[in-house]
């Protein structure tokens, strides 16, 4: 059964994992779906503990696929498929939820990405109502805006918002009031252009890393979108990518990429260290492999 479908959209077609399709991964698959937020690296990784089952209740889940981490710790997840975001202690005890299926303030239709900036607000890509919410620590609406076809979402350490535009194949930046500011990119498969670019982090110093999924690599920007240089290519090898959904930056210069169809997680070195500010997706096995800087 193929992973992915052709939809319409905005009248042009593309190609986006359904709903159906999605549902027959769980989370016990730990199949490379759902983003996180690094926020330290580390040498070696080992299992810590885990949280979370099947199911509409407090703690249960549908198909999680953003997860950040908070200043003070705290986990927040959002649960695709139930319409909300939850939210956790550090020991993954379950706080407190909010959403529910709709298009009014505070309200989703399938939120994909989430971020949480430095004054503890949490931006939440609102997938299917074409707009990002911004809410206050607690769960209270705050604003929105629009984006037609938001996935990925990063916050940068000034506060400007870096979202994955998937479905128009480009980048969109916002300020930290949710006006816009600037896009790079366009539709094709050379340097600095997109097909379906789903996850998206921002460094310390301002660098874009861009999750460019249907294109199978990651093509990292300066601060002001200007094409930098790219790695990897369609295949199952070292180095190699199928469907790459999302990315992260830690501070100890790695980069994680979930690698969603070959069902792993790839670790790479930046070219310098750098801390991060974004998002990227987790999922099941680890490969590590050291990343020359290109171009």
């Amino acid at each position: 059964m193929s992973l992915s479908k052709v939809i319409n959209h905005g009248g042009r077609e593309k190609r986006s994992l359904s709903k159906a399709l999605l549902k027959s991964f769980s989370l016990v698959t730990a199949t490379a779906i759902g983003c996180i937020s690094v926020a330290t690296s580390a040498t070696a990784a080992s299992f810590s503990f885990a949280f979370g089952s099947f199911g509409t209740g407090n703690g249960q889940f549908s198909n999680p696929y953003g997860i950040a981490v908070g200043s003070g710790g705290n986990i927040y997840v959002a649960d695709t498929f139930n319409d909300r975001v939850q939210v956790f202690k550090p020991n993954g005890d379950f706080r407190f939820a909010f959403g529910s299926v709709g298009s009014g303030d505070g309200k989703f239709n399938d939120p994909y990405g989430i971020a949480v900036g430095s004054g503890g607000n949490i931006y939440v890509t609102d997938s299917g109502n074409n707009r990002v919410q911004v809410f206050d620590p607690s769960g209270v609406f705050l604003s929105a805006f629009s984006s037609s076809s938001p996935y990925g979402i990063a916050v940068g350490s000034g506060g400007n918002i870096y979202v994955a535009d998937t479905f128009n194949d480009r980048v969109q930046v916002f300020n930290p009031s949710g006006v816009f500011q600037s896009t790079f990119g366009s539709s094709s498969s050379g340097n600095g252009q997109f097909l379906d670019p789903s996850g998206i982090a921002v460094d310390s110093g301002g660098n874009i890393y861009v999750a460019d999924r249907s294109n199978a690599r990651v093509q990292v920007f300066n601060p002001s979108g200007v094409f930098q240089f790219a790695f990897g290519s369609q295949g199952m090898g070292n180095g190699e990518f199928s469907m790459p959904q999302g990315i992260a930056v830690g501070s100890g210069g790695n980069i994680y990429v979930a690698d969603t169809v070959n069902n792993r997680v790839q670790v790479f070195r930046t070219p310098e260290p750098s801390s991060i500010i974004g998002l990227g997706i987790l999922g099941g096995g680890l490969v590590v492999r050291r990343l020359a800087k290109r171009g």
